[in-house]
């Protein structure tokens, strides 16, 4: 290091030794130059003032010659300047400047001589050598000339010679003092922090964390060290601890994977014992649905009056949307991660509507609140959603607000946002209110307005939590409004896809527009209002006048007041299920239509349109449901195993839906063997849980013994199991699929026909499917012959016939045959027409209109016939060929003529 300040790009200590020699070498250089200018400065003035001074002396020794301007005795008076060192030249001037006598070398006075000392800089001084200097000649105080000397100042430089050579030595001495400052510097400064490097740059090399840094001092550079020092041992400290945790790691490992094993085996078991406990209780609750489900399906496809069959069929879809909300609760995979998958499947808003205000209407009716639903004319007829999550929110939403509803109403609208395109449900009470700051956590789970709430209205607070999450998961938002005492309106924005877009009613420019409201329920009359006046209706108050007017008014006070308002049009009486005072009052002719309590649109809109068209009333007041045709299999023999006795009755049911009547029934899997070897059958269908021998081990049993023969029976399980070990044990006992319960007649009849098509019975579908028609025409007759006497009973619906009967004094029905006798023909004429150019929505409109007037003077065969084309049609699969018009042709003139029939024997009887 003693030559580092040699290298001053790579040493502190060479660039400090320059640094401090440069900065005193500036320093004597710039005090030098100062000094050796002060000299010269000093050594001019010197000069000048003593020529100055020799001047004055010639020019007062001169003033007489020069006043008398006698030139011989001014030369004598400047002779004495040759006594004077270093003046060269002298004279003495006249006033005009022309020279009266002069002494020594006059060429140098105008080119080397610096004018009187104007000039006396260095370069100067050191270019002319030599001064100038002037006096003036005064005679009696007046001038008369002057007196010019010229010094030489050639002496100059040994001055500023001498000045130079003093100021180098004081500069030498001085740099050797300031390297002496900076090698001093070195050994206090820069020697420890070269020590401090070398320390650093073994530790780096070496990883050696147990050198120290030498501390010399208590500077700055001493505490930089002792940092170092302290860093080193800490870093030294952390190794001796990693080292300890190394020899301990593996031990520690195995410790922790040992707890890792067993939390895994005890989260294993719990996830076992858990989806256990769910495929049992899956097959707890699946296997008395199967029951209610098939049964109710089983009803709802009888022959049933129209109301009744709807009451079986929202029996069947609620029954459903159980079935599937339990489906979601027993998926354990989908609990689990927080998800809802949704079908994208056409859905009808006015369907769910009118499904939910029919599950609730006994509730409401027994809390004594009304309850209604407003369908907005935009709603669409269909769009594309999950049918049951979308009736879940409603419920949910309808059950919380008759919850909370003492007296007052609950009305449920459904309508269309023009600006977004968005679905709004809002279901609106007049309930206890919620309190603002309740608002903000009114859908989380668990959650009610208070703890009293649940105290005095019970619930868990997770209805609205879980429509929250199902709007969420279709896109949607929810919201709320309430004020305490007044009532809340909950609400749902879903954006929505178009299936098949709006068919508003408009009324026809000569039907009267006036229609009186007067019914009870608020709920009830505002939304039918809004319905009649989207309709082109003008509502209007009961004692406007006595202008024309339709009415629509509660049957009760109908019958009570025994007469049919003043000036009435068209009158609908409301009633409630049950209610005999809606009977009587058609009966006793005081009204045209029965509107059933709760308003539902299956039932509101055809009499909307009836009213609206100017088109007579159906006598149900209801859309005739069309009933799904059965594949038959009269030939197959079936084989089902099921420990329940509801189960096998329920397959006994369905199997002959069918056309299945050779069935075989047994309660184990050991019977089950022991009839499947006893005789042959086409099918097997097995439960997966029973006694003595489970299905499955049945099932082994029977492809054990069928390993032998080339006969191979389909078996298919018939289980509750949807969830663990039973959904995957069918497979592995050579079943051939599994139907899961509760299933419906149309999944058994894809299963039959998958498993054994060749015993399809399509002439006995054929027979099914026109059964009724055929049976309206005489034995023998084909549907193009001439009309035959045919029983009553196989043509017409009696019960309808009753009805039409007992209105008024039976020339009700004549008017009723008449209407239809003149309308009739020309609806079979539009449907031929439609047919022609196959024309799907046109069929489906013609058939429905023929249906409609036909089902209104219970012409149940002509019925049966229009309504398997008015369904084809819809699904936009109507093949009929213009032709067949010709035999409903002739089925509607063979029910026209025993319609006549039946009026004149009445007539007679009367």
């Amino acid at each position: 290091m003693h030559l580092a300040w040699l290298r001053p790009r790579r040493s502190l200590a060479g660039r400090l030794a320059l640094a401090v020699t440069g900065a005193v070498t500036a320093a004597l250089v710039l005090a030098a130059a100062l000094s050796v200018w002060r000299e010269v400065d000093r050594y001019a003035a010197d000069k000048q003032a003593a020529l100055e001074a020799v001047a004055q002396v010639f020019a007062h020794g001169g003033a007489r010659a020069t006043a008398a301007n006698d030139e011989a005795a001014a030369a004598a008076s400047l002779r004495a300047i040759g006594n004077v060192p270093s003046i060269v030249y002298g004279a003495i001037e006249r006033p005009d400047g022309s020279v009266l006598a002069e002494q020594g070398i006059g060429l140098r006075l105008t080119q080397d001589a610096a004018l009187d000392g104007a000039d006396l800089s260095l370069l100067h001084l050191f270019a002319a050598q030599s001064l100038r200097a002037t006096a003036p000649i005064l005679e009696n105080g007046r001038p008369v000339g002057r007196v010019v000397l010229i010094g030489e100042t050639d002496d100059i430089r040994d001055h500023v010679w001498a000045a130079g050579q003093n100021a180098a030595l004081a500069a030498l001495l001085a740099v050797a003092i300031g390297i002496g400052v900076s090698f001093y510097l070195q050994r206090s400064v820069t020697r420890p922090l070269g020590a401090l490097t070398r320390t650093m740059e073994a530790v780096r090399l070496r990883h050696d964390y147990t050198q120290r840094a030498p501390v010399e001092s208590d500077d700055e550079v001493g505490a930089l060290a002792r940092t170092l020092n302290d860093l080193l041992s800490a870093v030294n400290e952390r190794d001796h601890r990693l080292a300890a945790h190394s020899a301990h790691l593996e031990a520690e490992v195995q410790a922790r994977t040992a707890d890792l094993r067993e939390a895994k085996q005890a989260a294993d078991a719990a996830n076992a014992a858990k989806s256990t406990f769910l495929a049992t209780m899956s097959h707890e609750i699946r296997t008395p649905m199967n029951g209610v489900l098939v049964m109710a399906e089983l009803l709802a496809s009888a022959d049933l009056p129209v109301r009744q069959r709807r009451y079986a069929e929202v029996i069947a879809r609620s029954g459903r949307s159980l079935l599937a909300i339990i489906n979601d609760i027993l998926d354990f995979a989908k609990v689990e991660a927080g998800k809802l998958d949704l079908e994208h499947v056409p859905v009808c808003p006015a369907e769910i509507a009118d499904t939910v205000v029919t599950l609730f209407a006994e509730r409401a009716r027994a809390a004594g609140l009304d309850l209604a639903a407003d369908i907005a004319p935009e709603v669409p007829q269909a769009i594309l959603g999950d049918p049951v999550r979308l009736g879940q929110v409603v419920s949910n939403f309808v059950s919380n607000a008759l919850k909370f509803t003492e007296a007052g109403h609950v009305s449920v609208r459904m309508a269309l946002d023009a600006g977004d395109g968005c679905l709004v449900i809002a279901v609106a009470d007049t309930g206890i209110g919620i309190p603002q700051d309740k608002l903000a956590t009114i859908f989380s789970a668990f959650s009610q307005a208070d703890q009293s709430t649940t105290r005095r209205f019970g619930g868990t607070g997770l209805g609205l939590s879980i429509a929250q999450q199902i709007i969420a998961a279709m896109g949607g938002t929810v919201a709320v409004e309430s004020r305490v005492g007044a009532g809340s309106t909950f609400s749902a924005r879903i954006p929505v896809t178009v299936a098949e877009p709006a068919r508003p009613i408009l009324r026809h420019g000569t039907v009267p527009a006036a229609i009186v409201l007067d019914t009870a329920g608020p709920a009830t009359r505002v939304a039918l209002a809004a319905s009649l006046s989207a309709a082109g209706f003008a509502p209007v108050a009961a004692d406007r006048g006595a202008a024309p007017a339709h009415w629509v008014l509660d049957a009760a006070a109908l019958v009570a007041a025994g007469r049919r308002p003043d000036r009435a049009g068209r009158v609908l009486v409301l009633a409630g299920a049950g209610d005999n005072a809606a009977d009587q009052a058609l009966r006793s002719g005081l009204a045209d239509a029965v509107l059933r309590w709760p308003v539902i649109q299956a039932e509101w809109r055809p009499l909307l349109a009836a009213l609206a068209a100017g088109d007579p009333f159906t006598a149900s007041a209801a859309v005739a449901v069309a009933t799904d045709l059965m594949p038959q299999f009269s030939g197959a023999r079936v084989l089902v195993a099921d420990d329940s006795a509801v189960n096998r009755e329920v397959a006994l049911e369905a199997l002959a839906r069918c056309g299945v009547t050779d069935v075989v029934t047994v309660e184990d899997g050991a019977a089950a063997v022991a009839a499947a070897g006893a005789q042959r059958f086409d099918l097997i269908l097995m439960d997966g849980s029973m006694p003595v021998l489970d299905g499955f081990a049945a099932a082994r049993t029977i492809r054990q013994r069928e390993a032998a023969t080339d006969r191979r029976t389909p078996i298919v399980a018939l289980t509750a199991h949807v969830l663990g070990e039973a959904a995957e044990a069918a497979e592995a006992a050579g079943m051939n699929g599994t139907l899961l319960k509760p299933f419906t007649l149309r999944q058994l009849a894809d299963l039959l026909q998958a498993h054994v098509p060749s015993l399809r019975d399509a002439a006995r579908e054929a027979a099914a499917g026109s059964e009724e028609a055929r049976a309206a025409l005489p034995t023998g007759a084909s549907p193009g012959a001439a009309p035959q006497a045919s029983p009553d009973g196989d043509l017409l619906d009696a019960e309808v016939l009753d009805g039409l009967l007992s209105l008024g004094d039976g020339a009700f029905l004549d008017r009723v045959l008449d209407l239809y006798r003149a309308q009739g023909p020309v609806a079979l004429a539009t449907l031929r027409s439609a047919l022609a150019v196959s024309d799907q929505p046109a069929i489906a409109r013609a058939a429905h209109s023929l249906k409609s007037m036909s089902a209104n003077i219970g012409a149940r065969a002509l019925v049966a016939r229009l309504r398997a084309i008015e369904d084809a049609a819809r699904n936009a699969a109507c093949a009929e060929p213009q032709e067949a018009c010709d035999g409903l042709e002739t089925l509607l003139a063979v029910t026209i003529r025993d319609l006549e029939g039946r009026t004149r024997a009445q007539a007679v009887a009367a």
